[in-house]
């Protein structure tokens, strides 16, 4: 199989998209790469016809600091939500201990801190899950200059000739490749 030319982008996506693997994520950007098969190419029942340009996208994330710093914010987020349930844990034992002995009072005042416990819970689980959603995979490649690549991409080929920029164009998705950090010498 032979390429005869190719080319590359990042592109900085502003909502969630689907990975290889079907998951909403939302990287720090997608890498989009395409090459031009001169030779064509047939494996089963899949075929390239010559000159088709077969498409390549993944996510990546080349801001090292910026990583850095999300992982100290989802840290802190992991302890901020431990922090609420041992309070609430803490609350309802010594409510289940004290159930006869406590008065209304008491009973009022736990019940308005459980709920703004929940209010803080629910606000925190939806950081976190922000958070998983634009982190980098535990698996990714990484380059020696900290830029990480996901493990795992899609690629395609245009399934009509209808150009790009009219409403219209079909891509028919070829499989998923996988990527790989490259050893300096």
């Amino acid at each position: 199989v032979t390429f005869a030319d190719g080319g590359w982008c990042i592109q900085r996506p502003t909502a969630d998209i689907l990975n290889a693997e079907g998951s909403a994520v939302k990287p720090e950007g997608l890498l989009r790469f395409w090459l031009d098969c001169s030779s064509g190419a047939k494996k089963r029942d899949v075929e390239i016809v010559p000159r088709k340009r077969i498409f390549f996208t993944t996510g990546v994330w080349d801001d090292p600091q910026g990583v850095e710093s999300m992982e100290r914010e989802y840290q802190l987020v992991l302890e901020q939500l431990q922090t609420i349930m041992n309070e609430t844990r803490q609350i309802r034992n010594d409510a289940a201990n004290n159930e006869k002995t406590d008065g209304l009072l008491n009973k009022l005042s736990e019940f308005r801190t459980l709920v703004g416990n929940s209010k803080d819970f629910d606000r925190l689980v939806s950081q976190k899950e922000a958070l998983e959603r634009a982190s980098p995979p535990p698996s990714v490649s990484q380059a020696t200059n900290g830029v990480k690549i996901a493990p795992t991409g899609s690629l395609v080929v245009k399934g009509n000739s209808i150009p790009d920029w009219l409403p219209g164009s079909e891509y028919l998705i070829l499989g998923t490749f996988s990527t790989k950090a490259i050893e300096d010498d």
